[in-house]
């Protein structure tokens, strides 16, 4: 999980072009804990930290504890994008992106 925590702050932090430093003032965070985070160090981390990361990044905290499989940042934007549209279309958008890939 320490991997993929660490992975998806990296990459998200990249995608959104910023420093580890804009990142640390945007979560009100040091720098070093940031740095820290995407080194796979997240001893001790208090969950109000990774919240504040999460939100600062456009995440969820869930989002640090889906199935390893499913973290990548734009499979969680799609994942988010399904879970805002009522359910009804949701279904209809599912059911055309997976008619689309085996085309």
């Amino acid at each position: 999980m320490q991997t993929s925590i660490s992975k998806l702050v990296n990459q998200k932090r990249r995608s959104l072009d910023l420093t580890i430093e804009k990142l640390a003032e945007r979560a009100s965070v040091s720098v070093s804990l940031i740095s820290r985070i995407e080194r796979g160090e997240l001893e001790n981390i208090s969950l109000n930290k990774l919240q504040s990361i999460a939100s600062a990044l456009n995440l969820t905290l869930s989002d640090f504890f889906t199935d390893d499989s499913l973290t990548g940042i734009h499979t969680l934007e799609l994942i988010a994008y399904l879970k805002s549209l009522p359910e009804e279309q949701r279904e209809t958008v599912a059911e055309s992106v997976l008619k689309i890939l085996k085309l």
